[in-house]
């Protein structure tokens, strides 16, 4: 009876050995490598569009492209200028967009927004809706309440 019992117990320990080590393989097998960088991109294009009123449909709709050289752009719109400024970090090391947004005919920016890219890679599109690597902004004219919305892809 003693031997019968030395048996069980040896048929449960291995039981649990065995359940163990599957556990350890499986939580092993778990494990994922970390996603590779997207490939630089060659364009990024800075879209915006219009209107004068929110009550109103979007009036122009535009877009601006850079290719891997640094550069400044505007477009205007009625009462609202779209900035954007790329840098390609040759040089300084730091590759980034900027956007800002201000009253027609310049002043101070109403919104400024920064993105701080990887010299070797990306951006990487992650909004819906075609919303690029920035999302869909939203900027309102201090007094008319004229709008503008504008985003970025990388291409």
């Amino acid at each position: 009876m003693g031997e019968q019992m030395n048996i069980k117990a040896k048929e449960s320990l291995g039981m649990i050995v065995l359940s163990l080590m599957l556990l350890l393989v499986t939580g092993c097998t778990g494990v994922q490598a970390e996603p590779a960088s997207p490939a630089k991109a060659s364009k990024i294009v800075c879209s915006a569009a219009y209107r004068a009123s929110t009550s109103m449909p979007i009036e122009r709709e535009e877009s601006i492209t850079f290719e891997d050289a640094a550069a400044q752009q505007t477009m205007s719109f009625g009462e609202l200028d779209l900035h954007a400024n790329y840098w390609t970090g040759k040089g300084d090391g730091e590759r980034s967009v900027q956007l800002w947004v201000s009253e027609a005919g310049g002043g101070d920016p109403l919104i400024s927004q920064l993105y701080q890219l990887p010299l070797d890679s990306g951006p990487q599109n992650q909004f819906v809706g075609g919303h690029g690597f920035t999302g869909l902004n939203y900027v309102y004219h201090p007094t008319s309440g004229a709008e503008l919305q504008f985003w970025c892809q990388a291409e």
